[in-house]
């Protein structure tokens, strides 16, 4: 059984007209099947654009905190390397270097299109930054990847000054590095090392 959308009559199935006010049964129940329809289309891509939203944002936080596991290897053949990959430009102010460090990966995630920046600091003087290029990395591997570093030289020399004084007055500062996950848009601190 079915009921006109104008009127409200109730009519038998396969009727095609209203038989109070006329209206065509068939065209309305039509219209309304085929806008369900299109409402089911239309949140089923909706919830596809969701999942997909929700996986490349999951990947992302994976990402960062696989960023956040990365290690430095100092071995002699990371060391030489680094060494004969190190080419510089000092000026008065400051000094630029590029050379490659070698990370280990020790997560299972594969880290893709990430990048670490670093700042090395002796109390509130900041020495040196730098930062990586961007770089891809398997899972459990590890990688020589590209490093930029500029070394703030009157800075250095200032905070050389401090720690002496440091010394004769028995004071100390805080000597650490703040160590980011640097995405592009924005960088997220991962760590501090003292």
């Amino acid at each position: 059984m079915s009921f006109c959308s104008k009127c409200g009559k109730q009519h038998k199935k396969g009727e095609s007209f209203c038989s109070q006010c006329g209206t065509a049964l068939k065209e309305v129940k039509d219209v309304i099947e085929k806008t369900i329809k299109v409402v089911e289309r239309k949140s089923s891509k909706g919830f596809v654009v969701f999942i997909i939203l929700l996986i490349v944002v999951g990947y992302v936080a994976l990402d960062i905190w696989a960023v956040s596991q990365l290690k430095p290897v100092f071995t002699f053949d990371s060391v030489l390397t680094s060494i004969s990959n190190f080419e510089g430009d000092i000026s008065l102010t400051k000094t630029t270097a590029s050379t490659t460090l070698r990370f280990e990966n020790p997560t299972f995630v594969p880290i893709l299109f990430s990048r670490v920046a670093y700042d090395s600091n002796y109390g509130n003087t900041k020495i040196a930054e730098g930062k990586t290029g961007f770089f891809i990395m398997a899972p459990y591997s590890e990688k020589d990847i590209p490093v930029d570093l500029t070394i703030y030289n009157v800075n250095t020399l200032w905070a050389g000054g401090k720690w002496i004084w440091n010394k004769i007055t028995g004071q100390s500062e805080r000597k650490y590095t703040n160590v980011y996950a640097d995405i592009g848009i924005t960088k997220f601190k991962i760590a501090t090392l003292e």
